[in-house]
């Protein structure tokens, strides 16, 4: 929507109202602080008139019916940290956004039936924290994103983080929506109240629901019930380094192998070095100087850091006997490709001093150097690199964590921040995905790596890739676009080659699983009959098109993709 005048007297002449709603102190318009809470490390977004904060779904439902009187679109987020998407920004210039973090209730925890309930506030680390609290035998599913990331944002979004129930949207049961009118409704077909299997059967009863509040602009969840993975009695993570590419082809076809077989059922990361360089390294380091890798420098980096071209983590989750079972089919399946190591809470207690000891020593300059001469001669490894796996452990087990968010930094002209200082918004880093869905095959896959391959050479940026398993059949294979966003040519060069990239997968027959907001205009563009039916309940459900205009394309009122 345009901010003519019009829209500017309307939302003025709302404002009042607004703030009478949720309270003045929740409500930011002033332009300078509205562009700083709408940062993100996409090339461009477009910005919000303003932010308002509810606190309550008493607040959303007033928001709602004021939004509808006044004609002001509305885009909901949780928390706003879905960074490399287009965190707190929506998809058209001028909507006001609507952050739910102050909906913040872990409403029930019910350690028998392995679920919980929570609004759209509650976060990975606080859901974390009071079942350890709480001494709750029960494990969460996180991603290797943001700790303080929405537990709900995410699995509405179908983010997939690392265990055996690392695919949120499918281990979601039971929502409770505020409608584009107001109106509040559960889905399941169950009464509102006292519905016994309304968070423990997902289908319900009648049209399954759950499906038109993900990724669509349908209705703003509230509660959201999420089913947890008992603690289990014994854990292993497992770390895979491929020998050689070549070898690619054959590594995948025995993931499908050994995920449909079940030895390993967790979301599998497969990552390529770059993606294991911007983890362990500061850009510096990595890129000695230049704006990207060149070939020779890349295999020089594989040498010095003892760095394979494909590895992965997963996790393994059962009884001794069963772990024990999945360990051997996994060593018959991937010893004859690479090395295997097989990790225990012992192993990296152990790790953990080590690098401790190493690491106080490193601290005195005429020790430095002995100390990572030590690490890499007698572990085989740079010293940061050991100190990533105890983090690797930990997200296996669903321990929230902003280790693995600072590589996003890989580019940034700024050291990497501490651990409790991660914002890469706020530090204006440059990232961008793109996530094809692929079936898990390695012809299927290698095909799409030689799609996009020569378009990262194309546009002198760095070809980073992390294949996730998303169920035994598909794979996401998320593209990452790393850029200086302090460079204005070369942030033009990221977002050309990442809507090429979108533009080719799309023509070869692979759709994206989740998309950015600046490329949510085309992302239904090759299925013009499924958005026509998404726009027709969005016309019946929201007529005025108030909620999230243009969310993956849905709109009441559809226009022609921008450029």
């Amino acid at each position: 929507m345009l901010r003519t005048d019009a829209f500017q007297a309307r939302f003025e002449t709302a404002l009042a109202e607004i703030a009478a709603v949720v309270g003045p102190e929740h409500v930011v318009h002033a332009s300078d602080e509205v562009e700083k809470r709408a940062r993100d490390i996409i090339p461009r977004a477009y910005e919000p008139v303003a932010f308002v904060y509810p606190g309550s779904q008493a607040d959303v439902v007033a928001l709602v019916k004021l939004a509808n009187r006044f004609d002001l679109p509305l885009w909901p987020v949780s928390k706003g940290k879905n960074w490399g998407y287009g965190g707190a920004t929506p998809a058209r210039q001028g909507a006001l956004v609507m952050v739910l973090e102050r909906l913040d209730r872990i409403v029930t925890v019910d350690s028998e039936m392995a679920y919980a309930v929570v609004e759209p506030g509650v976060t990975f680390r606080q859901l974390h924290r009071h079942l350890e609290d709480q001494r709750i035998p029960l494990w969460l599913d996180c991603t290797d994103g943001p700790a303080d990331g929405s537990v709900m944002g995410n699995s509405l979004e179908r983010g997939v983080g690392e265990t055996d129930y690392g695919d949120h949207f499918g281990n979601i049961c039971g929502l409770e929506v505020v409608l584009p009118d107001g109106l509040v409704a559960r889905t399941g077909g169950g009464p509102f109240e006292g519905y016994k299997s309304w968070n423990t059967y997902k289908w319900g009863v009648g049209p399954y629901l759950e499906g038109l509040f993900s990724q669509g602009n349908y209705g703003i969840v509230t509660k959201m019930g999420v089913w947890l993975m008992p603690k289990p009695e014994y854990f292993l993570s497992c770390v895979f380094e491929l020998h050689r590419e070549e070898d690619f082809t054959a590594l995948i076809d025995a993931m499908r192998r050994l995920q449909l077989g079940g030895a390993i059922k967790s979301k599998v990361h497969i990552v390529n070095d770059v993606v294991t360089f911007a983890v362990v390294a500061e850009s510096k380091d990595i890129l000695g100087g230049e704006k990207s890798l060149s070939d020779a420098r890349r295999a020089d980096l594989r040498k010095q850091f003892n760095i394979a071209p494909w590895s992965f983590a997963a996790g393994l989750y059962g009884t001794r006997a069963q772990v024990q079972a999945n360990v051997a089919v996994i060593r018959r399946e991937l010893g004859p490709l690479g090395k295997l190591q097989f990790i225990d809470d012992r192993k990296v207690d152990l790790i953990k001093t080590m690098t401790k000891a190493l690491r106080k020593g490193a601290a005195f300059g005429p020790t430095r150097v002995v100390a990572e001469r030590f690490s890499r001669r007698a572990l085989g490894k740079p010293l940061a690199f050991l100190e990533m796996i105890p983090h690797v452990h930990a997200i296996e087990k669903g321990y929230p964590s902003d280790y693995f968010v600072k590589h996003a930094y890989y580019k940034s002209r700024r050291p990497k921040p501490a651990d409790d200082d991660i914002d890469p918004g706020r530090d204006q880093c440059g990232l961008i995905w793109l996530g094809p869905m692929v079936p898990l095959n390695g012809r299927e896959m290698t095909r799409v790596l030689d799609l996009v391959r020569p378009l990262y050479k194309k546009y002198s940026l760095d070809f980073t890739a992390a294949l996730i398993i998303g169920n035994p059949r598909t794979v996401i294979a998320l593209m990452s676009v790393f850029y200086d966003k302090q460079d204005a040519d070369e942030t033009r060069r990221a977002e050309e080659l990442y809507f090429e990239m979108g533009e080719v997968t799309q023509r070869a027959g692979y759709q994206q699983y989740r998309t950015s907001t600046i490329y949510m205009d085309r992302i239904l563009a090759p299925a013009p009959e499924f958005l026509e039916l998404c726009n027709r309940i969005k016309r019946a459900l929201d007529p005025r098109g108030i909620l999230a205009p243009g969310k993956y394309g849905i709109d009441a009122t559809p226009r022609a993709p921008e450029n």
